[in-house]
């Protein structure tokens, strides 16, 4: 319930639903820590992948996996935002008191607040060329910590052991540098096509507006992309830069040329269609709002280590794990 809905709505359906009653607070609380027991459980390895490499055949026997990274933000409460809260428990505790209603427990230490109004989080999903099978986790670690928590999650799935592994990312550097490290058996790494795309349009219409012009300049380019024709790209690049003059055309053309020439190894789309692979990171994007749905709900700010436990509870979830973590809780009990 605590998954589906706001506390206070969960509260109310989980009565009405199951006839059991808890407050709206006790409630996030079972939530927040059930997630961070089952993030614990994941991150160390502790509890089992719902697939390994070899469910993940094609037709011809090959077993294919694909892994993909990125990073989405999430609503964080600021350290002013809980000092203010933390005033108004204070004036609460003290009308009681007056009123002769006393509080048994004191106030928790306080936790600290973010520094910013939204926080990163990184997300890892592994999946198979239908997209049956995936194994999906979040975290709010640092990208220096990232490769490790990627490298023990795809032990858990058996990565290395897949006769084919391509990563998808959208070009970030800090992304490309942890598959790097984490994943050195990886045999392809491509760059996301929608995200060479997006930086394609960005310039045309920076250089040529909304045009048919700038419309037939993009899919030039991005054909010749297709077709892993690199100089092609550039040379398109080239020739538009000498049709422009202003010095914010002529940085968008740079900044392009750029993009694309320090990313070139991670441009074979040719090899990727002929062989029926991906080229898109389609399944990693609908992993971003999935787990971030239940956190962006109207109003919602979260303590950043809770909105990552909170991600992986329905990351468990999505990734099939959901019956065996039950199961491990029981036998625990």
């Amino acid at each position: 319930m605590g998954l589906s809905s706001d506390f206070e709505q969960a509260r109310s359906d989980l009565k009405r639903v199951g006839g059991l009653v808890l407050s709206k607070e006790r409630l996030r609380q079972v939530t927040e820590g059930e997630a961070a027991n089952a993030r614990k459980l994941r991150d160390d390895g502790r509890l089992p992948a719902a697939f390994c490499a070899q469910d993940a055949k094609l037709a011809d026997g090959t077993t294919r996996l694909y892994v993909g990274v990125d990073g989405v933000m999430t609503p964080a409460v600021t350290q002013a935002e809980k000092d203010k809260r933390r005033r108004k428990h204070m004036t609460a505790r003290q009308q009681r008191g007056k009123a002769g209603i006393g509080n048994l427990k004191p106030l928790p230490p306080a936790k600290p607040g973010s520094d910013e109004k939204y926080k990163e989080k990184k997300i890892g999903v592994i999946y198979n060329q239908d997209k049956t099978l995936r194994h999906v986790f979040a975290t709010d670690s640092t990208a220096k910590d990232f490769g490790p928590l990627l490298a023990s999650h795809a032990r858990a799935v058996g990565l290395e052991k897949a006769d084919q592994t391509i990563c998808l990312i959208d070009g970030a550097a800090w992304i490309y540098r942890q598959v790097c490290q984490a994943l050195l058996f990886i045999h392809l790494i491509l760059l996301d096509f929608f995200h060479l795309a997006e930086h394609v349009h960005a310039t045309a219409r920076c250089c040529l507006g909304e045009t048919p012009a700038a419309r037939t300049w993009s899919a030039s380019c991005l054909s010749k992309a297709k077709a892993s024709d690199i100089k092609g790209m550039l040379n398109d690049i080239d020739a538009l830069e000498k049709k422009v003059r202003s010095k914010a055309k002529r940085k968008s053309t740079g900044d392009l040329r750029r993009y694309i020439s320090e990313r070139r190894d991670m441009l074979d789309y040719a090899a990727a269609k002929n062989e029926g692979r991906d080229i898109g990171s389609g399944p990693t994007e609908a992993c971003c709002k999935t787990l971030t749905l239940r956190l962006k709900r109207p109003g919602m700010k979260w303590d950043n280590d809770n909105a990552a436990a909170i991600m992986n509870l329905i990351g468990m979830r999505e990734s099939g794990q959901w019956s065996t973590y039950w199961q491990q809780v029981r036998l625990a009990a």
